[in-house]
């Protein structure tokens, strides 16, 4: 689920944006890691939170070190 979405996402901004850089990867994390902390049952505001800005630095960081290696 959570790879479709990221998937899903990366696609829809860079045809949106017209390129794929480090902020669509940011936001595709950032959404991906906040719909994934919805789905445990005893979700809080501050782990959606923190597990959207997880998603977010390892997606942008993937993103970043792809470039380099």
């Amino acid at each position: 689920m959570a790879a479709g979405i990221y998937s899903g996402l990366t696609y829809g901004l860079k045809e949106a944006r017209g390129g794929h850089d480090w902020k669509n990867s940011a936001v595709a994390g950032a959404i991906t890691g906040a719909a994934l902390a919805l789905t445990s049952e005893d979700s809080s505001h501050e782990q959606i939170v923190q597990c959207a800005i997880t998603g977010a630095a390892i997606s942008t960081a993937a993103n970043l070190l792809s470039g380099i290696f």
